[in-house]
């Protein structure tokens, strides 16, 4: 029997909002997928291209990522929804049964067939930045991605100027920070109301093992009857009633986990 934490994993994952990166602060945890954010400039970078052939190699260790407001309707119907415990409730996709472990990229580094790919995978390899000094915010970037090179690609800059491949590659990431920041605060909402509750899932293979997923929250259905006639108007307003129910429906996507990860345990 083996045990995964959620909470621990996205540790890393929520400060993509615009997180301070700074070469002094060594032992600072970067981002899910992150382990050196450069800020990019055409005189360093000017030579570098874009291949978004290579994959999703690179988040084949993620159980779960971040998801953004806008995107809970079309992830609840691939995978579960959960929130994220300690200080911080992000909403998340869950994508393993397994600390490690991603049950959607395959061995060739694709993503699943018909699988939607979360924003969060597809921002990937770059990154807002705010310098804490300056207190401005600047595009950064994973160098080492396998993404990143200068042979093969669209380039990331032409005559010292971003390309639209550039220009599309950072306003996705700029939305996808935006959205998240949203998703946050739903979180938020939602724990402050008392909705959400620690939860833990025990899975048993017909095939033998079986794994403890532990370190999440999920909106406890009954607890609904709680809130005052004044929050949930609001929360109508700020079109937050679709992402809860999303989340809701998304607990049927429990059963695909689980059938995916007994496909593995299979003998071939």
């Amino acid at each position: 029997m083996s045990e995964s934490s959620i909470s621990s994993a996205m540790a890393q994952a929520t400060p993509i909002q615009a997180t301070p990166v700074q070469p002094a602060a060594a032992a600072q945890v970067l981002p899910l997928f992150f382990h050196k954010v450069v800020g990019i400039n055409p005189a360093n970078h000017g030579h570098l291209k874009i291949d978004r052939s290579t994959g999703f190699d690179f988040a084949r260790a993620a159980q779960s990522v971040p998801i953004g407001i806008g995107e809970f309707d079309v992830v609840a119907q691939h995978y579960p929804i959960v929130f994220a415990s300690g200080p911080i409730p992000t909403p998340l996709a869950l994508l393993g049964l397994g600390e490690g472990h991603n049950l959607f990229v395959e061995a060739d580094g694709t993503w699943r067939r018909d699988t939607y790919v979360p924003a969060y995978v597809r921002a990937f390899p770059f990154i807002f930045v705010e310098d804490p000094n300056s207190k401005t915010v600047y595009v950064g970037m994973e160098e080492s991605a396998a993404c990143i090179g200068p042979d093969n690609g669209l380039p990331m800059f032409e005559d010292g100027q971003p390309t639209p491949a550039m220009s599309e590659s950072v306003n996705f990431c700029l939305a996808f920070r935006d959205n998240l920041t949203a998703a946050n605060a739903f979180g938020r909402a939602l724990d402050a109301q008392g909705l959400l509750e620690e939860e833990e899932a025990t899975v048993n293979f017909t095939a033998g093992g079986g794994t403890r997923i532990r370190g999440f929250k999920v909106l406890k259905p009954e607890r609904l009857d709680r809130l005052s006639d004044e929050t949930f108007l609001d929360w109508r307003r700020r079109g937050w009633l679709g992402p809860l129910y999303a989340h809701l429906h998304s607990g049927a996507r429990w059963g695909r986990l689980i059938e995916l990860g007994a496909a593995e345990r299979r003998p071939a």
